[in-house]
């Protein structure tokens, strides 16, 4: 396997890392929020939202640079 066979499989990664990392980032803040609020479910599903929110919109955005790169 070539050095440039490697980089572009590593490359693959990315979308799928920025979703679910939004993801997670949101989940993580949803709980921090009801932990000193105390709104117990509707913090972290409003988190949770916002971060599923996020993470398709960061998809859509790496889609369409990759369109015009190509």
């Amino acid at each position: 396997m070539s050095n440039n066979q490697r980089k572009l499989n590593l490359e693959d990664y990315g979308p799928v890392s920025s979703f679910s990392t939004s993801i997670i980032s949101g989940l993580l803040v949803g709980l921090l929020v009801q932990n000193f609020i105390g709104f117990e479910p509707y913090t972290v599903i409003i988190f949770l939202f916002v971060g599923i929110y996020d993470g398709f919109r960061r998809m859509w955005k790496i889609s369409k640079k990759l369109e015009q790169d190509q």
